[in-house]
């Protein structure tokens, strides 16, 4: 039988951890966390990590578990997103933005199983994002036009699992994913309101030390590509005037969201939701 599982997801912003942690407070149920930078240990305001008190005692996975000196990859997901599920029998629920993570757990087919080749990212890390998706527009044309030209990281591993597999990714015979079936849910709100409470967040980043926060973390990890690739640190990287920068943020995270509006509004199956009542009228897992 397919383990069933209640994903909430939504741009970010957009009040889904709150109504996932009401959600697991109806239900009993513990809650895996699916955000790219939550799962790094010290990045507490620039994530928006969820405080002990926030948390109203539900239990949550996959929080504060690596130094932000190693890569967190969709495959390093679904592999610890797995562990948790085989062992615990509590009602489970995925909540987060980053729907790629969600995506590779949940989808018919499993993930290429290709381990990281560390002296092909050295030296793939020196070359520039153009250089870099020409290489993989040679390996695998039609992989290169599903990945946007400016995404280093996604291009490189792109090229490892060519060069792993020693045939395109498009080509790869995938095995079938039997193990979970699950039931979409996504914050619904309006895009402008969605822009306004991006930027009051930012500004309470701000107040609660987000600039300070990045100058601790730079140097504890000076040699961290996943600092210089964070909306809310990257911008304190490349702009020399704070208030520029923090401007920046907001641009950028604005544009994050409507990334992943777009996504979501492409899926039919994710089902809108305002509040709890919402998600237990449409709930069938």
């Amino acid at each position: 039988m397919k383990r069933k599982i209640i994903v909430l997801t939504g741009a970010t912003a957009s009040g889904k951890t709150k109504l996932s942690i009401a959600l697991a407070k109806k239900l009993n149920a513990q809650i895996i966390c699916a955000d790219s930078r939550i799962v790094y240990k010290n990045l507490d305001i620039v994530s928006a990590k969820p405080d002990e008190k926030e948390k109203e005692g539900i239990v949550h996975h996959l929080i504060d578990i690596l130094e932000p000196e190693k890569e967190f990859s969709a495959g390093d997901f679904v592999s610890e997103a797995k562990k948790i599920l085989d062992n615990t029998s509590s009602d489970i629920i995925i909540s987060g933005g980053t729907w790629f993570y969600i995506k590779s757990l949940l989808s018919e087919y499993e993930l290429i199983e290709c381990p990281k080749n560390t002296e092909l990212r050295k030296e793939l890390e020196i070359l520039d994002t153009k250089t870099l998706w020409e290489k993989l527009n040679a390996l695998d044309f039609k992989r290169a036009s599903e990945v946007h030209p400016n995404n280093k990281d996604k291009i490189i591993r792109s090229i490892e699992m060519c060069e792993f597999l020693g045939y395109p990714i498009s080509e790869y015979k995938h095995k079938i994913n039997d193990f979970y079936t699950a039931q979409w849910f996504m914050t619904d709100i309006e895009r402008e309101k969605l822009y306004e409470r991006i930027n009051l967040r930012v500004d309470k980043m701000i107040e609660q030390g987000l600039y300070e926060e990045w100058q601790k973390n730079k140097a504890r990890y000076p040699n961290s590509k996943i600092l210089e690739n964070t909306i809310g640190y990257k911008e304190f990287f490349e702009y020399e005037n704070i208030d520029f920068a923090i401007d920046k943020i907001k641009q950028h995270t604005r544009n994050f969201a409507k990334r992943q509006l777009t996504y979501f509004k492409s899926r039919p199956d994710i089902i809108r939701v305002q509040n709890i009542d919402d998600i237990l009228e449409n709930l069938t897992c």
